[in-house]
């Protein structure tokens, strides 16, 4: 199983270079990080495939495994909040004039920076941490304060693009479908603050739960099919929306047309 996830990540991995290479290539800042950000999403996601039960059993992960996959969840949430903002001030770049553009390169730099930084602490809390290889991060080794940063961190890299894609979704004009991309965002929020709630009572309580809860894999999975499907779901929508508006424009032409060229013949 976790070898077919891995190979569908690569594909997804494949898929997203040649979007944004496709939108940097047309100057197309959406589309370009919209690109990135399925690349490190499905690099997220290839990393933790080892995660999935073999037989029953979870493969261990180390510690350099832990902090690529976080360092590639947070590239990833940047470039979808990069994605969000670049559509959303574009639009209002068309409405106002295009007056928007300095204000969304500020918002936009102030993001990567707030990523970057983030990023330098996930390496910096468990670079120098000697930890054995374990399947269950948070019951060996959630006392300790440098995983207790690590997993703050990631958790509101998590929590706060899937929280910003179902707020920014649900503010739109897409439809009733666009509520099911705002409950796979709080599904999302929701795991984000279930994270940190399960570390803090590790920490504080040396309460045992296990990283792979029945409540984590449950709001993990609503998070990942509801924002996923509901955003296939729109994209769908909206390209047959366009090719129905064409159609009926292209019927209209040939109408017209043929009414034209009878008039002509009859004067």
């Amino acid at each position: 199983m976790s070898q077919a996830l891995g190979a569908l990540a690569w594909v997804g991995v494949a898929l997203g270079m040649m979007l944004a290479v496709r939108g940097g290539w047309y100057r197309q800042t959406a589309t370009a990080a919209f690109g990135v950000c399925i690349v490190f999403y499905c690099l997220t996601g290839e990393n933790y495939s080892t995660l999935v039960p073999e037989d029953g059993v979870r493969q261990a992960m180390n510690t350099s495994e832990r902090i690529w996959g976080a360092t590639s969840a947070v590239i990833a949430g940047c470039a979808l909040v990069a994605t969000l903002m670049a559509i959303r001030f574009g639009d209002d770049e068309s409405d106002h004039g295009g007056r928007s553009g300095p204000d969304l390169n500020q918002r936009i730099m102030l993001l990567v920076v707030a990523a970057a930084a983030s990023i330098a602490v996930i390496n910096l809390s468990l670079v120098h941490s000697e930890l054995t290889p374990s399947s269950d991060f948070l019951a060996d080794y959630g006392h300790m304060y440098q995983v207790v940063v690590y997993q703050a961190v990631f958790a509101f890299w998590i929590g706060f693009p899937a929280g910003y894609l179902g707020w920014t979704v649900v503010r739109s004009e897409l439809g009733p479908l666009r509520y099911l991309v705002g409950f796979g965002g709080l599904c999302g929020v929701l795991w984000a603050i279930w994270k940190v709630f399960v570390t803090a009572l590790i920490w504080i309580a040396g309460t045992h739960i296990a990283e792979a809860s029945p409540v984590s894999l449950c709001l993990g999975f609503l998070a990942l099919a509801f924002c996923v499907f509901g955003s296939l779901l729109l994209a769908l929508t909206a390209s047959f929306s366009a090719w129905r508006t064409g159609r009926t424009y292209r019927t209209a032409r040939a109408i017209e047309d043929r009414r034209l060229r009878h008039d002509n013949r009859a004067a």
